[in-house]
């Protein structure tokens, strides 16, 4: 099963009622529980320590898929150094494949963009000019929003917007639904799965692009009602759960 995390098990640092105990279930009855968000903040390990303070259950690292890896993934060993408009899971995730790091857009190969809760103008325009002078322009994901318990903030694509405005061109982008991410999935041996997540154009959408994928889209996050374009709808975890563990 592969689970998205904001808008599925937590909004922000809130557990959404139940997940813990759907989590349990699926761990419980043997089902293989991968969790892959778009949310570039955090990296794995950060991730893991963040689930097991919710909901009391221990994943190894390697059970999470994160834009950051997807996008360090398309990288070239050519094209750094890198910009970073983002937080510690872009940093991390690009330093530990060796990339270094710069804030001078005349020497960077790459922007690397992703959710940057402290982002400012400054920031903005040094990408922005540094993506005019011809560096790589990837963004981790471009969801517009993010669901927290304060209800829906500002995503990554609002500032991917913001800097492809400014220089003039648009982003490779890595995340969910995009094939950056479906090849990082697919390279750890995942051939079929449930993909359950809050989001039509990024959770459901991956299950859409890959065969033997199947979609559950649940209703706690930034979609409040159902689609036809996933196979089934639950009002939350725990309805997804029991679909997964009664269906065929």
């Amino acid at each position: 099963m592969l689970c998205d995390l904001d808008g599925v098990v937590y909004r922000g640092q809130v557990l959404i009622p139940g997940s813990d105990l759907a989590l349990r279930r699926l761990v419980d009855s043997g089902a293989d529980v991968y969790f892959v968000t778009n949310n570039s903040t955090r990296n794995p390990r950060q991730v893991v320590e963040k689930l097991r303070r919710l909901t009391a259950l221990h994943f190894p690292e390697e059970r999470v898929f994160t834009s950051p890896q997807a996008a360090v993934a398309m990288l070239e060993p050519g094209d750094g150094p890198c910009l970073v408009v983002g937080e510690e899971g872009i940093r991390d995730a690009l330093e530990g494949s060796g990339f270094e790091l710069t804030d001078d857009p005349g020497l960077a190969g790459t922007v690397m963009v992703g959710l940057d809760r402290a982002v400012d103008y400054r920031r903005i325009t040094a990408a922005a000019d540094a993506v005019r002078r011809g560096a790589r322009f990837i963004a981790t994901n471009d969801d517009p929003t993010y669901p927290t318990s304060d209800g829906l903030l500002p995503g990554a694509g609002s500032m991917v917007a913001a800097i492809a405005v400014a220089a003039g061109r648009s982003a490779e982008v890595a995340g969910k639904p995009h094939p950056p991410m479906r090849r990082l999935i697919r390279s750890r041996g995942i051939d079929s799965a449930w993909v359950i997540g809050d989001r039509v154009d990024t959770d459901i959408a991956l299950a859409v692009e890959e065969e033997g994928w199947r979609s559950i889209l649940v209703l706690t996050g930034v979609t409040p009602e159902g689609t036809d374009a996933a196979d089934r709808v639950a009002a939350n975890l725990a309805e997804a759960v029991d679909l997964v563990l009664g269906g065929p």
